[in-house]
């Protein structure tokens, strides 16, 4: 067992003396078929771990630029959907001022629930201002910090709006029931109303551009009291859907 302690110290020993003899040259040839023979696992194994090394640093810088890419890639595509949802909507006279807000976040249960948006005072945001999206009436806002604002939509039961007929201007009161359904009630008996037709705001509102879209009416069926229509609709926004609404800032007088 001893001659092994002394084995490998006695190799190096040889090695040395092996590598000390001879010219230069000589030395330098050695030296090249050691490298080429006996320790080319070695220098291999060298090679392999700094080429490795080097490869996994590249893999990570690529990573970092490839994250990188899709953040900003990620950013743009949320403007250009931020803008195309801007472009579609169209207002006139008092109500081109608006104002475009993420929603970020909702308050209360499902169907009687708010939406927080992210936009407030300090984008001269109030109580009261008037919700859209690009394909239709949203609610109205109803609280105001300084960085965010929550809204009252249509299908909380809460809300309430004076709706008519596009086609015959026929009034009625737009409501959500607790079970969700969106209605338009207190339509008078005999009224030229069908289903299919477009719901939009009336004439008598102040709080939205007057015209401005709704829904259709799905459903068409009279009151225990027979002395009113009720008519359910689809509204042609889902507020559970919205990525971004329009807060009107410029307005008539509120409702």
């Amino acid at each position: 067992m001893l001659w092994r302690r002394y084995l490998l110290p006695l190799i190096l020993m040889i090695f040395s003396i092996v590598m000390m003899l001879g010219s230069s040259e000589e030395r330098q040839g050695k030296a090249a078929w050691f490298g080429r023979t006996l320790l080319f696992p070695l220098s291999h194994s060298l090679r392999w771990v700094q080429t490795n090394s080097g490869l996994r640093a590249q893999i990570n810088d690529l990573q970092v630029k490839v994250v990188d890419y899709n953040l900003k890639n990620l950013e743009l595509q949320n403007r250009l959907r931020m803008y195309y949802f801007t472009e579609e909507v169209k207002l006139e006279g008092d109500y081109t001022d608006f104002e475009i807000a993420e929603v970020i976040g909702y308050a209360g249960q499902f169907h009687e629930r708010s939406l927080i948006v992210s936009k407030g005072k300090k984008s001269g945001i109030k109580p009261d201002d008037a919700v859209i999206s690009a394909l239709g009436i949203i609610g109205k806002v109803v609280q105001v910090s300084d960085t965010y604002a929550i809204v009252l939509p249509y299908s909380n039961p809460q809300f309430q709006l004076p709706v008519m007929t596009l086609s015959s201007s026929v009034q009625g009161i737009l409501q959500a029931g607790i079970s969700g359904k969106v209605l338009m009630n207190l339509i008078r008996l005999g009224s030229e109303i069908a289903v299919g037709d477009t719901i939009v705001a009336s004439n008598l509102s102040r709080l939205f551009p007057k015209g401005y879209p709704i829904g259709r009416i799905s459903r068409i069926k009279e009151s225990q009291d027979n002395l009113f229509i009720s008519a359910e609709l689809s509204p042609f926004t889902l507020v559970e859907n919205l990525e971004y609404v329009f807060i009107i800032k410029k307005r008539q007088e509120n409702e």
